[in-house]
């Protein structure tokens, strides 16, 4: 165990009780994360159990918000707003971009401003409603583990700006080096580093410090009696328990909610955004450009063919932002199917989410 100890054991085990927030700290005991791996489906087939363990009796997708347009305009702007300005719905299945990128520009303004919503955390008031529902459907809400994913580059710190001829300053990060240094947590996708406290420890602030609002991508309690999961690349955190608090929490008006299936696909991309994928592959293969309209903006691209060895490139930009690509598929459909994927994300990523 890596500082003070508090050890995290399984369920029928002898967890200490951990008392109060305070008493959230870093663990080694990553032993403890052992149960998710073979309840995660293979990440290939992108499907929620592909990123929160099988196996629960109900599943539930908590829609991460967007901000508002401004600074000190009100609360950050839910999913149904969005669907309210461009005519659509929001549903099991529906992504972000379903409603914020519809097939034609809807008259008025957006009600959010910037990328969207966040992405691999939740909204911080939606996280304690997390909580006070989960905390009620668990025997063990003192004794909880959280998996923080080990790849955001905060953790190790930042170089301070000197002047020039001076050697660089790291300032440390939030994350002793002893933890940095120590056992991960390895699921087949991911490598995460463990903590363990009661459930409000979900945003560790007294082990990150104020400045990181970063949510566990990972947490359950000791008896294993629910688990949430926010994935780094997800605008919403999935909860997966029993029946009865999956339906609480469907029901608590405080948060978005829309139920799930451990088979649902992670993703989905409407029929108009497809198309617009779809044409600008054709014109990007057949001439090296094209020119992507949407109803919320235009994205300019060029494709340097793979010859032989030699690796291609798409370049694709618009106003302020700009991706460049290596492209190494040279066969006619793996170049195909390469350049719809990065056309893709780069026309989901005009709205974000």
């Amino acid at each position: 165990m890596i500082g003070p100890p508090a050890a995290v054991s399984a369920p029928t085990g002898s967890m200490a009780p951990v008392a109060s927030l305070s008493d959230a700290r870093w663990s080694s005991a990553v032993g403890e994360a052992a149960w998710i791996g073979g309840r995660l489906a293979p990440f290939e087939v992108r499907w929620v159990a592909s990123v929160i363990p099988g196996g629960f009796e109900a599943y539930a997708r908590v829609l991460h918000p967007a901000s508002v347009r401004a600074p000190g305009e009100g609360a950050p702007v839910r999913w149904r707003d969005v669907a309210a300005w461009s005519g659509g719905s929001v549903d099991r299945g529906t992504q972000f971009h379903s409603i914020a990128l519809p097939p034609v520009r809807p008259a008025g303004e957006p009600p959010w401003r910037g990328q969207g919503p966040l992405t691999g955390t939740p909204y911080p008031p939606d996280a304690a409603v997390l909580v006070e529902v989960l905390r009620a459907a668990t025997t063990t809400p003192e004794r909880c583990c959280f998996c923080l994913w080990d790849g955001y580059g905060w953790e190790r710190g930042r170089n301070l700006l000197t002047r020039r001829g001076e050697p660089p300053v790291r300032l440390p990060g939030p994350i002793p080096e002893r933890v940095l240094t120590g056992p991960r947590v390895r699921l087949p996708h991911r490598d995460y580093l463990l903590y363990t406290g009661p459930a409000e420890a979900v945003f560790a602030p007294l082990l990150l410090g104020e400045r990181h609002q970063q949510a566990a991508n990972l947490w359950w309690p000791a008896d294993r009696a629910w688990c949430v999961a926010s994935e780094t690349d997800l605008a919403w955190t999935y909860v997966g328990g029993t029946a009865a608090a999956i339906d609480r929490l469907l029901g608590d008006a405080r948060v978005e909610a829309v139920p799930a299936a451990a088979d649902d696909p992670l993703t989905r991309v409407e029929a108009w955004v497809q198309r617009w994928v779809d044409e600008a592959t054709e014109a990007l293969l057949a001439t090296g450009r094209a020119t992507i309209a949407t109803s919320m903006g235009s994205l300019e691209a060029l494709l340097e063919r793979p010859r032989g060895r030699r690796p291609g490139r798409l370049r694709i930009h618009r106003d302020g932002w700009s991706a460049d690509t290596v492209v190494r598929h040279a066969g006619k459909e793996g170049l195909r199917r390469a350049v719809s994927s990065y056309v893709t994300h780069a026309v989901i990523e005009l709205v974000g989410g």
